[in-house]
């Protein structure tokens, strides 16, 4: 059961901006808001094979989404989309672009629509915030590729002025202002006995408080000096002035192991997380069975899903035919736009693909080899899927 809103579309190179409908869904909607689409080229039916159609919503609070579109008829002419949950709580106008990607690299964009999403007495109260959804994997990796360019800028700049540092100091400067340091090693550590912004063990602040002879206090510089784990707190600038201090006072071999580290750190792949990403990581995944139908059944193990962290996780042994919906999953588990993955037939060698619909439907399609009698062992599910459900690109 749909509420379906028709949109027809007229391909042509006169196109009406931001042509208004009378097509209203409700917040509430849940599954069952569709957008059915027909498209014709000079009177007639325009076809749709060899082509990826795409929906593109902007809503009035920012959010953004780029989406595919269901093609229901090829020949035709005619495609659907399913508003998803999250796009639903977006009330108020929503402004709508129809775009056609051919597979020879053609591209076709049609003209503006617009359809209104109303609040139900339920959602009264809700606020949404904006969501930024593209499917398009090259947008993704190009935003990544400028964090790594990014982070690989801010290391050279770090040598950089580490290079500079080391320059400007002559020995004999150098040697004066480590008889400084050495003079007034008591007077610095007093100084910063009660500063926060230093981590020290309740053993160090008492050791650093009490009185020290000369020797003393050159010991304890040192064997600070050697302590690897370095908390900086002040400023970049400040931060400057203080490595400047620790180069004059002989700590030059300690400043360049501290660099050594930092670049290895910046390329062992190791990466900081927030706290939010972490506490979703670190939850082991929980997992329910699938929903068989169709006369599917479960083979020598139970076929599974979980979502865990960004991805969607199946798992299991199902003995099904081919080219039926045989299972589902909940809708919310499915990934944006559906996926397609390779399975292996169990015990007789080739591949399947495994079709997972946005709307959590489960499908093998196309066996390879196509013979019948290597198709009755089933098909393993034991496959990770890239997770997306609407979140920033």
């Amino acid at each position: 059961m749909y509420k379906t809103g028709s949109v027809p579309i007229n391909i042509n190179t006169n196109p009406i901006n931001g042509r208004s409908t009378n097509i209203q869904f409700m917040t509430q909607d849940t599954g069952s808001a569709k957008l059915f689409f027909s498209f014709t080229k000079d009177g007639v039916p325009l076809p749709l094979s060899a082509v990826d159609a795409k929906i593109v919503l902007l809503y009035d609070d920012g959010s953004f989404y780029k989406k595919s579109l269901s093609i229901t008829d090829k020949i035709n002419g005619t495609a659907e989309y399913v508003l998803s949950n999250a796009e639903l709580k977006h009330y108020g106008t929503v402004k709508a672009e129809i775009k056609l990607y051919y597979t020879n690299g053609q591209a076709l964009a049609t003209s503006f629509f617009t359809f209104s999403i109303a609040k139900t007495l339920e959602d009264q109260n809700i606020i949404p915030t904006a969501d930024y959804y593209i499917d398009d994997f090259e947008t993704l990796k190009d935003g990544i590729n400028r964090t790594v360019e990014e982070i690989s800028q801010t290391v050279e700049e770090l040598q950089k002025k580490f290079a500079d540092l080391e320059a400007i100091e002559t020995k004999k400067g150098a040697q004066e202002k480590a008889d400084a340091a050495e003079g007034n090693a008591k007077d610095y550590t007093d100084e910063h006995a009660n500063d926060q912004d230093i981590h020290v063990s309740a053993a160090d602040r008492e050791a650093w408080d009490s009185k020290e002879t000369e020797s003393g206090a050159q010991e304890k510089v040192n064997t600070h000096a050697n302590n690897t784990d370095i908390h900086v707190t002040k400023p970049f600038k400040d931060t400057l002035e203080e490595l400047s201090k620790l180069f004059t006072a002989g700590f030059k071999d300690e400043l360049e192991e501290l660099l050594r580290q930092f670049t290895a750190h910046n390329y062992n792949q190791e990466r900081h997380i927030s706290k939010a990403e972490r506490k979703t990581w670190n939850g082991a995944a929980t997992y329910a069975n699938i929903m068989l139908k169709n006369g599917a059944a479960a083979g020598t193990r139970t076929p599974m899903y979980a979502k865990w962290g960004a991805f969607l996780i199946l798992r299991g042994h199902v003995k099904t035919d081919a080219e039926i919906i045989f299972g589902s999953i909940p809708a919310e588990y499915a990934p944006a736009g559906g996926s397609v993955i390779t399975v292996p037939l169990s015990g007789t060698g080739g591949t399947a693909n495994l079709i997972i619909y946005d709307n959590g439907d489960l499908k093998i399609k196309y066996p390879d080899p196509a013979d019948s009698s290597k198709m009755g062992g089933g098909y393993y599910l034991d496959v990770v899927v890239g997770f997306q459900e609407g979140g920033t690109a």
